[in-house]
C-alpha cells in the first residue's frame, strides 16, 4: 500500500499463518482483500470497516472505505470525505492538502489530505491502479482512511 510504518511495527510472537505476523496499521488492505474475494460480483462494490488497528504498540480505532465501480474517482472520494466530516458536526475550517507522489496507495495527484484546523483526520483518493493489481483487482477504486481519535479532537461533541 505504498504506507512508511507508523511508528513501530508490532509483531506477533506465534503467528497461526504466515500471512499474519504483524498487527495491521490501516485498515484499508482489509478492504481490498475482501474487494478481491469479490471481484466476480458486480460492480458497483462499495464497503466500510471502523476497527482497531495498532500503531507503535498502542490500539486506536481508525474508519475507512472502499468503492470499487466504473466511475470511482477523486471526486467521488472527496465527496465521502466531506460528508463523513460533515455529518459528523464539521462545520468550519475544514481543508484538502495534496499529498506527495507515492505517499500511499493513491495514483499520484488524485490523493489527499483532510485536515480540520491544524489536525489531519486522514487520508483519501483513487487507488493506484499499481496497487490494485497487487490484489487481482482491475477496476478503478477510490477510498479513504481516518483516524477516530483526530475526529473527535477535531470536531467539538455537540452535546457538551
Amino acid at each position: 500500500m505504498r504506507w512508511e510504518p507508523e511508528g513501530e511495527v508490532t509483531r506477533i510472537a506465534n503467528p497461526i499463518t504466515i500471512e499474519h505476523t504483524i498487527l495491521r496499521q490501516n485498515i484499508l488492505p482489509s478492504l481490498m482483500e475482501i474487494l478481491a474475494e469479490n471481484r466476480h460480483h458486480e460492480l458497483p462494490q462499495r464497503i466500510q470497516e471502523c476497527g482497531e488497528v495498532v500503531r507503535n504498540h498502542q490500539n486506536s480505532w481508525r474508519v475507512a472505505w472502499a468503492c470499487a465501480e466504473t466511475n470511482a474517482g477523486f471526486t467521488a472520494a472527496k465527496g465521502i470525505a466531506q460528508a463523513l466530516t460533515r455529518d459528523l458536526g464539521a462545520r468550519e475550517d475544514i481543508s484538502f492538502k495534496s499529498l506527495d507522489d507515492n505517499e500511499g496507495p493513491w495514483i499520484p495527484g488524485r490523493g489527499a489530505k483532510i485536515l480540520i484546523g491544524e489536525i489531519e483526520l486522514g487520508t483519501f483518493g483513487e487507488i493506484d491502479p499499481r496497487v490494485s493489481e497487487i490484489y487481482g483487482l482491475k477496476v478503478p477504486i477510490h477510498a479513504g482512511d481516518f483516524d477516530l481519535s483526530a475526529l473527535a479532537e477535531a470536531i467539538p461533541d455537540p452535546l457538551l
